[in-house]
């Protein structure tokens, strides 16, 4: 089998692939705080750290849970950062469309993305920045989160949220356990090869000995 199939060969191209989205969140951070007619300079300059430091992990870290934690903070910090770059922006003829609402949507996007690591872990630790970046910004500067202050929409946020990612992780957890399998098999299945092989080779050697020995006493 391939080795991008594998595990493990997914979970690196998903790095690859978010670590890409990441370096991406720096002009497109910007782009949002100039549409919105924001400073660019501060959302621009939190998305290169952020890249930076996903960067950084992914070179000395190369795999694991601790890899896949670190990107998925840094890869939260996309949303984040377009929510609050992209304060104040208001769109349509009436111009009441509040697009800060819609970059929230981005959110949900991440959560989704996080799937293709096959492991429900990565997915909990952005939810919980998500809920923390949520409830503090609500509290302490609201404008930065949400057009008007209202626990109520903190609430409803964080249900879809829980509805989201039950569902992720259950699928998680069930692709887990089917590529834990499919390697098993393959582990069984390449060891009675190679037992099978070696039987054989015993057998044929053991034959070839008892023919040398037939000819000897003729």
């Amino acid at each position: 089998m391939s080795s991008s199939l594998t595990l493990g060969g997914i979970r690196a191209k998903a790095t690859s692939i978010f670590l890409a989205v990441i370096w991406a969140h720096v002009p497109l951070s910007a782009a949002v705080a100039l549409i919105a007619h924001n400073p660019w300079q501060q959302p621009a300059l939190f998305a290169t750290f952020v890249a930076i430091v996903a960067s950084l992990a992914v070179w000395r870290l190369r795999d694991g849970l601790a890899l896949r934690s670190i990107v998925a903070v840094c890869l939260t910090f996309g949303p984040i950062l377009f929510v609050y770059a992209g304060r104040g922006h208001f769109s349509g003829l009436s111009g009441d469309g509040d697009w800060q609402i819609d970059y929230h949507m981005y959110f949900f996007g991440v959560f989704a993305m996080l799937t293709a690591y096959v492991d429900w872990r990565p997915i909990l630790i952005s939810a919980a920045l998500t809920a923390v970046h949520h409830l503090l910004l609500d509290l302490v500067v609201p404008a930065n989160v949400f057009p008007e202050e209202g626990i109520d929409r903190v609430a409803l946020h964080a249900l879809a949220v829980v509805v989201e990612c039950s569902v992720l992780f259950w699928l998680t957890g069930a692709l887990g356990t089917l590529f834990r399998k499919q390697e098993e098999l393959i582990d069984f299945t390449a060891r009675a090869t190679a037992e099978a092989l070696q039987v054989e080779l015993d057998e044929n050697a053991a034959l070839r000995q008892e023919l040398s020995r037939y000819a000897a006493h003729t």
